[in-house]
């Protein structure tokens, strides 16, 4: 599902009328494009908002004034139409004349030239008078039709002048827009870059100080260990960190993310917005102007009914600009701000000694590493048969005290009788 399409599908997705599967690729995507879940989260905000407005109250005695004015406007409507209908005959009549009139003329210019001369001297003062009846009789209707305008303005006159205003701001918009094309560009920049460095962590603390010197922020950032050897404490580390730079810097950021490193890959791109943007511009104006519109005719609305459907198209009109709004403020933030990918891979040279015998090195390496990790489980084990035979041989030690102690007046009896014994 691309960004446009996810945008469509926002409004029937809240709703819950999207299908099964257009909600599971909703839901990816919004998974996937951190700009649309930001969009998303902000118009369900706009929506909230939206839904807690207040609803106007009626003020009081208004069912019977609604009633009085609708049938004052009702006696009104008859006598307009009345002097509508006689004004049409008259124009009528006046256009068919003007037809005659231009038919006569037609055939006089094919008469030769002295009667050329002739038809073109009276054509003169006739074609003057036929413009000036045209002029009154064409300036009659536009009076009418304001006036009934004015009077039977509803929503779906509103909805039918929408496409009309809107196509003339765009020409006039496009118009600005080719004479202002370098200094109104809307250009969103994007860069990702592959690098190779000595230190992971450095290079990382290096980008994220540019970054905050710059007035730019980081976006996201990950990273992980992609080739250990824990015998000789090589850890290399790989990773990526998006950040977003002001316009202003963007080159000359680009030039010191690339003095970081050795640089693999670079890839650039930009989008333009432009026509998109001043497109999002002019129906907010649009929108605006119709706002204001709605608010006029619904002080001027005769029928509950009228008012209902104004009611239900201004919020309509609401939700539309606030949409529109969050587009531009979108749009401005991705253009103020270009964005830098940035894929970091560690690397690590190591020289081998030349010898007749390749595995040498390794061979020594390999044995003296055993010998030290046989050392080390000896005293392991030496360590766990103290710790196991510590307390039989705290025991042994202490009866042996016992027996000494108890033991020791017997013992010098049986010496005493015995020297005895030899000296007898």
């Amino acid at each position: 599902m691309s960004c446009e399409q996810f945008r469509e599908a926002m409004s029937p997705y809240i709703d819950g009328l999207l299908e099964d599967d257009k909600k599971v690729l909703f839901e990816d995507h919004l998974k996937s494009c951190p700009d649309c879940n930001e969009e998303f989260e902000q118009f369900k905000v706009i929506m909230n908002e939206i839904h807690h407005l207040p609803q106007m109250e009626l003020p009081d005695y208004y069912h019977q004034e609604l009633l009085l004015k609708l049938y004052q406007k009702s006696e009104e409507k008859k006598q307009h139409r009345k002097g509508f209908s006689q004004n049409w005959k008259v124009f009528s009549t006046l256009a068919a004349g003007f037809i005659v009139l231009m038919f006569v003329l037609g055939n006089l210019v094919n008469m030769g030239m002295d009667s050329k001369d002739f038809a073109t001297q009276s054509a003169m003062p006739n074609a003057g008078s036929a413009e000036i009846y045209n002029t009154e009789v064409s300036e009659e209707p536009e009076a009418k039709s304001l006036a009934l305008t004015e009077e039977s303005a509803l929503v779906n006159e509103v909805a039918r002048n929408r496409d009309e205003f809107l196509s003339k701001e765009n020409s006039q918009s496009l118009m600005m827009a080719e004479k202002n094309t370098i200094d109104q560009r809307k250009i969103i920049y994007e860069s990702f870059m592959s690098i190779e460095v000595d230190e992971f962590d450095d290079t990382i603390d290096r980008i994220k100080e540019m970054t905050n010197q710059s007035g730019g922020y980081v976006e996201n950032s990950s990273s992980y260990i992609y080739y250990s050897e824990p015998e000789r404490d090589i850890y290399l580390k790989q990773g990526t960190i998006k950040i977003r730079i002001p316009v202003e810097q963007y080159g000359q950021i680009q030039g010191q993310i690339s003095n970081l490193g050795h640089l693999i890959h670079q890839e650039e791109t930009s989008t333009n917005v432009t026509e998109e943007y001043i497109e999002t511009e002019s129906r907010i104006r649009m929108l605006e102007v119709e706002q204001e519109r709605l608010f006029d005719i619904m002080k001027q609305a005769e029928k509950v009914e009228d008012l209902i459907k104004l009611e239900e198209h201004l919020n309509e009109v609401r939700t539309d600009l606030e949409i529109y709004k969050s587009k531009i403020k979108n749009w401005d933030q991705l253009v103020s701000f270009s964005t830098f990918t940035i894929e970091i891979r560690e690397v690590r040279e190591v020289e081998h000694i030349k010898s007749p015998d390749p595995n040498f090195k390794t061979k020594i390496q390999s044995s003296f590493i055993r010998s030290l990790n046989d050392l080390r489980e000896g005293f392991e084990r030496l360590a766990v048969a103290l710790a196991y035979g510590i307390i039989p041989f705290i025991l042994f030690i202490c009866f042996l005290g016992i027996l000494f102690l108890l033991g020791r007046p017997l013992l010098k009896k049986i010496l005493i009788k015995v020297k005895n014994w030899r000296e007898k």
